[in-house]
Order: C-alpha cells, then sequence, then structure tokens
C-alpha cells in the first residue's frame, strides 16, 4: 500500500495533534491530496481512544466533585472541542503530555459556569447534545454554535424533552444551533420526566440523562431498541442509580435518579472499535493482508460490526483480553452478502458507511434495512452510501429507509467523492481507493481529523512492500 503525496514526510511525522501538541495547518490544507494505491496490509497497531468515551469522560469530570484522571483519551478534534468547552463551563484541567493523560477537577452537577462568550463546539454533534443536556439540568446560561454542518444537524429531539425538564431555550424556529440553553434552576427546579425518545439514540438518551441528574426524582426514558449505553455505564462507576430494562417488544426503558452530587472516578480510555473497523475492512478485502489490532474496546454492541463481517464470511478472531479490552486479527477473505434486519441498525449507526464498502466487494446481494437516522449524522450519510457507490459503479438501489448494495468483483472508482464533512464517509472511501480499478478522488479528508487524526498514519504503518 502506498500513499501518493508530495506531503507524505510531514503527514508520517504525526504532527497533527490537539490535547498533547498543537495541530499543524499545513498538514490540515493538504489531507485532499492523498490517494491510497493497492498494496497488501501486515502487521500490527494499536487503536487510539474510543471518541464516545473520551467525550464521556471529560462531562462527567466537569460534573463531578474532585479529581478525575482520564487516561488513553482520543486527541482528535472532536475531543479537543468538547475539553474546551468543559474548560469554559468551570472545569480546572492540567494536561500531562510526558504521560499522556490529564486531570479533571469538576464544578458539580448544577453548579455550572455561565460563560461570557458563546462556546464553539467544531462538528462534534456528541459533545454538543450531551452539554446542553448537562447545562438544561444546571443553573447555568450556556450559547452553543458550531461548524456548518454542526449547524445543519437538528437539535428538536433534545429540546422537546429538556424543556418538559424546566429548561428554556433562545433559538430559531429550525430548532438548530446556534442555541442558548437556560438551565432549569436557573429560576426553579429540574423536572423528572416519562419520555418516549421517536428512535434510538444514545445521543438523545444521554442528553435527558445529564439533564435528569439534577431532578427531584426518577427520570423514565424509552427508546423502541437497545441504543449504546457509556453514559449509563460510567455514572453508575460515579455512583449514579441507573436502572434499564428490555421488554419482549424489545423496548429499552432506563430510569434515572437525581442526586446531589457525583463522585470523582478515573477514566481508562480504551480503543475505539469504530476507528478498527476501517482497518479491519480494509484487511478483509485487500489481498495477501493479514492484521492485528489491540486496545479495542470489549463492547457487544460495539463489536457487532465484526460479528457482521463474520457473518459474511470474514477472517476475524475476536479474543479476549479483559473485561472491557480485546484484539482482533483480521485478514483478506471472500466474503459473502447478507440481510441485515432494521434492529440492527442502533448498533451499526457509524458503522454503515464501511460495511457499505465491505459489502461493495462480497458477492451477492447486501440488504441493509432501517438505515433512516443516517440522513441526520454529521452528513447525509444514507445519500452518501448509495450515490457514492454508484459514482464509482456499483449497483446501488433504495427503498425508503433501505439500502440495497450489488456486490462486484471489480470496482470502476475513477470518480470524485464529497465528504461533506463527515469523518467516516471519507474513510470509507478512501478505504475503497485500495481495490478500484482507477482512483477515487476524496474531497474533504480534514474532516477525518475529528475522530481518527492519525488514519492514514496507521495504514502507512501496515505497508507491505
Amino acid at each position: 500500500m502506498i500513499i501518493k503525496n508530495i506531503f507524505k514526510i510531514i503527514l508520517f511525522q504525526q504532527l497533527f495533534m490537539f490535547i498533547f501538541k498543537k495541530k499543524s495547518s499545513k498538514l490540515i490544507n493538504n489531507f485532499d491530496k492523498i490517494t491510497l494505491d493497492k498494496g497488501s496490509l501486515r502487521g500490527n497497531i494499536r487503536v487510539s481512544g474510543d471518541k464516545s468515551i473520551s467525550q464521556r469522560a471529560l462531562i462527567i469530570g466537569l460534573a463531578s466533585i474532585g479529581e478525575t484522571v482520564i487516561e488513553g483519551i482520543l486527541d482528535s478534534e472532536d475531543v479537543f472541542y468538547t475539553l474546551k468547552a468543559v474548560e469554559a463551563l468551570g472545569a480546572k484541567i492540567n494536561i500531562k503530555k510526558s504521560q499522556k493523560l490529564l486531570t479533571i477537577n469538576g464544578v458539580g452537577i448544577g453548579n455550572l459556569v455561565s460563560p461570557k462568550k458563546p462556546i464553539y463546539m467544531g462538528n462534534s454533534g456528541t459533545g454538543a447534545r450531551l452539554l446542553i443536556g448537562l447545562v438544561a439540568g444546571s443553573n447555568a446560561t450556556v450559547t452553543f454554535y458550531g461548524d456548518d454542518s454542526l449547524s445543519n444537524r437538528p437539535m428538536d429531539r433534545i429540546i422537546d424533552p429538556l424543556k418538559k425538564m424546566g429548561a428554556s431555550f433562545i433559538l430559531s424556529g429550525e430548532k438548530k444551533l446556534p442555541i442558548t440553553v437556560i438551565g432549569a434552576r436557573v429560576k426553579g427546579i429540574t423536572m423528572p420526566i416519562k419520555y418516549k425518545t421517536p428512535v434510538a439514540s444514545a445521543q438523545i438518551k444521554s442528553a435527558i440523562i445529564f439533564a435528569g441528574l439534577t431532578a427531584r426524582g426518577i427520570t423514565c426514558i424509552e427508546e423502541p431498541y437497545k441504543s449504546r449505553n457509556y453514559t449509563e455505564k460510567m455514572l453508575k462507576k460515579c455512583g449514579v442509580v441507573i436502572t434499564s430494562k428490555i421488554n419482549k417488544k424489545f423496548i429499552n426503558t432506563i430510569k434515572i435518579k437525581g442526586k446531589d452530587y457525583l463522585k470523582n472516578c478515573n477514566f481508562l480510555i480504551p480503543g475505539d472499535p469504530s476507528s478498527a473497523a476501517f482497518i479491519v475492512v480494509a484487511a478483509l478485502i485487500m489481498k495477501g493482508s493479514k492484521v492485528k489490532i489491540t486496545n479495542i474496546l470489549n463492547d457487544n454492541m460495539r463489536l457487532k460490526v465484526f460479528k457482521i463481517l463474520q457473518k459474511m464470511g470474514g477472517k476475524i478472531k475476536i479474543n479476549k483480553i479483559s473485561s472491557d479490552k480485546c484484539e482482533i486479527i483480521a485478514e483478506y477473505s471472500y466474503l459473502k452478502n447478507i440481510h441485515l434486519k432494521k434492529n440492527d441498525s442502533t448498533s451499526l449507526i457509524d458503522e454503515f458507511p464501511i460495511l457499505s464498502i465491505a459489502a461493495a466487494c462480497g458477492k451477492g446481494k447486501m440488504v441493509m434495512r432501517g438505515l433512516g437516522e443516517l440522513r441526520f449524522k454529521e452528513s447525509d450519510r444514507f445519500a452518501a452510501i448509495s450515490q457514492g457507490l454508484k459514482k464509482c459503479g456499483v449497483d446501488v438501489k433504495t427503498y425508503g429507509d433501505d439500502i440495497e448494495i450489488l456486490g462486484a468483483k471489480k470496482i470502476t472508482g475513477d470518480s470524485i467523492i464529497h465528504s461533506n464533512k463527515d469523518h467516516r464517509v471519507a474513510m470509507s472511501f478512501n478505504v475503497l481507493n485500495l481495490v478500484v480499478e482507477k482512483p477515487i478522488k476524496v474531497i474533504g479528508n480534514d474532516a477525518i481529523i475529528s475522530s481518527f487524526p492519525n488514519f492514514f498514519c496507521t495504514l502507512k504503518s501496515l505497508k507491505h512492500e
């Protein structure tokens, strides 16, 4: 595997850091000149910390009393903006570069600082939605804004329940950023509510949970399917009483009891399975490849994508290392496409773009149902998958919220793909570049820095001559 780029020396010095080292603007400006060429991938790598858990650890540290220690935090753009927001809301953060860890002295659940300036969240939907929830249950008044992509993402799904809890909002009729949040405790108390979410979403659920920390009583949330539950797991560690129960119709009910304070905890962030998925699929579709990835979060929902790839014939071994970590070994495989049900979508919401690349390289028809929520991510991923693959010569059909992909032995490529500031779309089509007949030009590779800054560096480290 070769990276065609006159700036590759700069690229592989890994200057691209946010928390532990300043970013290189020169590197950002030349990301779109990178093209991956064919070549097998072989070797061992360790993926960086999980983005969602890194952001939650920062927010919980802010809401805790005492010192929180975070080790293994993902050093990416999204996490950086969440860190800066946490500081603006009153947390004292000490970054220890030599040990690659940081400490947070929080202000408590409802005692956030009202910053003098609006808080910029970049493209971080997770950071923005979860912090809006935390502010909604506090005594602070905060304005949040983001980049063009984040400013086009809907916020009504969290605003409606947070209003019922007593928070007030100043916003446009479209209910998108910028948004000013006036916490429920500014004029009264945080009210516990019983709320049914329209979709299974960890971000919606987590926003309500963070607001519910200061409620007087029990807040109850029902979601149509179980979504990722790391907010619940991490808050339990801090002494919060949270229960969840799934009934026979797959409805997940979460109950959280309001609390006076969070005890401080330390967090060791495991590696991001979503980032690992890009490397695994690259190995599965590139002849002669075999890679081993360590330090991966061991969580059934987050590992679902690898189990789906196994069902497709992927030669993947998942070895449990500890209760919360595992390693994955993947090698080139002859993939056969399968049908995925609607209730698989909540476990794969971030992995559908790269899973679609595997499907394009597989045999037969891949059917993926219930993908409507993809329209509300960093970009319209539903359109990005279907339209992008069609541009590359892949037979794709869409029906409502379902996508059908007919795998092909040869994929033309020879197209221009715009990421629309979506990191997962950019990485997915860069991976497809490994097997196409003619190169794909991906516009907007700079979006990758939001979650996997060393994506290209990692692929280079696996280069096999």
